[in-house]
């Protein structure tokens, strides 16, 4: 095993006892807490369609209408969110922390969820073979001593033609934090105390009167006054990291390829979802842009650093016979397909005082209108027959892949599901 400065890796002596960690320390730290509300659609296929126009699918037919889903290290609430968000689907939820599965099955019962199993697993030890349509596993494998032969796991377990959703952390998003958790085990002589308590204290001794102006005070005043839930980023027992390129060679090594990003909600939240950028100067983006993927991607990386968009992909294996689209292919059949407006309704659960989820009687109409006029007019121009590439002319829109690219990721796709492929 090698160990290397960027990574907290003091403690990863081994896979078992790495596994022992992680279960003591997400039974202490149960991730995420519950949500104050959960939402699902009444259109049961439409999360579905959208998760195949992810991946550039305007056919709607690389994942299937009822998938065999496996959230590998499901946490407290993902699974529960994922059978949700695809009811014809069979899901499987797995985690190593037996608290966070009691969490999960109690939100899965108060929502009446019959499309959910839970297993108390590590993914180390599975032996799943191409079982799953649909794999999701993000914030997990990293935490691991070998995320390497985790990563394999996933690989098995996914049926020829299926998909990898994974999220790794990126390099440049954890330099901070992954020195502080070396800086707490150092301080404990590099071992993990009993309950974590010690490690906890010494976190809320230390952010309460760090002596220095930094950029690691200024990182540690957004964790003044939070919960242990919160604090915990603080004190990961094992935390690896990577950039585009490092998790690109990780995912080759085990017979993946990366197929495109996947648009996590904190991105989008920060508006830092997009790998393509965009240079006034123009032989500066002539060079970029005929680069390939991942070598544009790596660059973004590079460049943006801490803005860089989180490492969350989509992946398939090697030998799925389905040849890999780059993402300018995509937009160029983006513009060669119509579309049509996107409409279903939203429901929801809240978080009662009492602790139990309730139903609401009321949905409201999902998605609603985008504030960005253009992509509003786009979408109202979007009538089944006339193609993409006509409503960008009638628009007056250059058709350059920086705007096709943003076109198509802020109208078609998960996080922002406005239009649907005819």
């Amino acid at each position: 095993m090698i160990k290397t400065d960027e990574d907290n890796l003091v403690l990863a002596t081994s896979t078992d006892y790495v596994d022992e960690l992680n279960a003591q320390f997400y039974g202490k730290f149960p991730y995420p807490w519950r949500p104050a509300q959960f939402q699902y659609l009444l259109d049961p296929d439409f999360e579905t369609v959208m998760l195949n126009q992810d991946l550039g699918d305007w056919q709607h037919r690389i994942i299937p209408q009822q998938p065999k889903i496996w959230v590998a290290g499901c946490g407290t609430n993902q699974a529960v969110i994922t059978a949700l968000k695809f009811p014809k689907a069979a899901v499987i939820g797995s985690d190593l922390s037996v608290p966070s599965l009691e969490l999960a099955a109690k939100s899965a019962r108060e929502l009446q969820l019959t499309n959910l199993e839970f297993r108390n697993e590590s993914i180390n030890q599975v032996d799943y073979v191409e079982q799953f349509d649909y794999v999701i596993c993000t914030g997990v494998i990293h935490h691991n001593a070998q995320p390497q032969a985790v990563l394999k796991k996933l690989t098995d377990a996914l049926k020829p033609t299926g998909i990898l959703e994974l999220m790794v952390y990126n390099r440049y998003h954890r330099i901070i934090t992954t020195a502080f958790q070396k800086a707490i085990r150092t301080l404990t002589g590099n071992k993990s105390a009993s309950g974590f308590e010690l490690e906890l204290t010494l976190v809320r001794r230390i952010i309460e009167k760090f002596p220095i102006q930094n950029v690691v005070s200024v990182t540690l005043r957004e964790f003044v006054g939070s919960p242990e839930a919160v604090l915990s980023d603080l004190l990961q027992p094992v935390e690896q990291s990577y950039t585009v390129e490092s998790l690109d060679c990780m995912a080759n090594d085990c017979d993946l390829e990366i197929l495109m990003p996947c648009i996590s909600t904190f991105d989008r939240a920060r508006r830092t979802f997009s790998w393509n950028m965009e240079f006034d100067d123009a032989l500066v983006q002539e060079y970029l842009d005929v680069l390939p993927d991942i070598s544009r991607w790596q660059v973004a990386n590079l460049l943006l650093l801490e803005k860089s968009p989180y490492l969350w992909f989509y992946l398939q294996r090697s030998d799925s016979g389905r040849a890999r689209k780059s993402e300018r292919e995509i937009c160029e059949e983006f513009l060669d397909t119509t579309f049509i407006r996107s409409t279903t309704r939203q429901g929801r659960y809240n978080l009662g005082p009492d602790g139990v989820y309730e139903r609401l009687s009321s949905t409201v109409e999902f998605p609603r209108t985008p504030s960005n006029q253009l992509l509003e007019r786009i979408i109202d121009l979007a009538d089944g027959t006339t193609s993409m590439r006509q409503i960008f002319r009638r628009l007056d829109i250059e058709p350059t892949f920086q705007k096709v690219n943003q076109a198509r990721l802020e109208l078609t796709t998960s996080a922002f599901p406005y239009l649907r492929a005819v």
